[in-house]
């Protein structure tokens, strides 16, 4: 009711919940062009629906900027529903749930990463965390010590910049692998300025028994769902 193009920005939020997340790959998913699409955007953050996101730490003019959907049930529609409605109407309720199941770990990853983020928050106003942070939020960006791109779930750094929790948030059916872990720690070596680096994981499956041994020599803290809500 508050747009006149509905169906451009309805383009634009299907592309976001479908991992378009750049002003670019949106640009390209609708065929428009990047000014435009900019208008676009600014527009749907007037209305809440979608927001800015940088990497944790970096101030909001970073070029590393991505767009995501604010509200859950409105991204699960737009990611499966908006796209995929006469396909899904054709295949039966049953079977389209089915199908729309098989992917939802795709969807909840990012779901569930806010979770964790907001289980983090909770703890520092009640001072249960190492520090109080100053930043908060995913991280991505170049990692020179695999000189590759690497990405954080959950970075929290303090007011110096010294200290920082790094966390793991895994969603999936199975225990998480020793892999995940070693990861986690090689994302730590993106950030030399940091002194007092701090592990948490959270897993929906728990964790595999390498996983809880290493956990103990570095003091690591091993979370599950169950521990988000206490």
């Amino acid at each position: 009711a508050e747009l006149r193009e509905t169906n451009t920005y309805n383009s634009i939020l299907s592309a976001i919940a479908n991992g378009r997340n750049r002003i670019i790959e949106i640009a390209d998913y609708i065929h428009e062009d990047q000014k435009k699409v900019s208008k676009y955007l600014t527009t749907l953050q007037t209305l809440r629906l979608i927001e800015k996101r940088v990497p944790s730490g970096e101030n909001n003019r970073s070029k590393k900027s991505i767009y995501v959907i604010k509200d859950n049930f409105l991204r699960f529609w737009f990611r499966y529903a908006f796209t995929n409605n006469a396909y899904y109407a054709m295949l039966g309720a049953k079977e389209a749930a089915e199908e729309i199941m098989n992917d939802i770990s795709n969807l909840m990853g990012d779901v569930f990463e806010g979770v964790c983020k907001e289980y983090l928050i909770h703890q520092a106003k009640k001072r249960k965390l190492p520090f109080i942070p100053f930043s908060i939020g995913k991280w991505w960006g170049n990692n020179p010590s695999i000189k590759a791109q690497d990405d954080v779930d959950v970075l929290a750094i303090d007011r110096s910049g010294k200290k920082a929790i790094f966390m793991e948030c895994k969603f999936t059916s199975s225990p998480m692998p020793y892999e995940e872990y070693i990861d986690l720690v090689t994302a730590t070596k993106a950030f030399p300025n940091i002194k007092e680096i701090h592990l948490y994981f959270v897993s929906k499956s728990g964790y595999s028994e390498p996983v809880k041994r290493q956990a103990e020599i570095d003091g690591a803290v091993l979370l599950t769902i169950d521990d988000l809500f206490k």
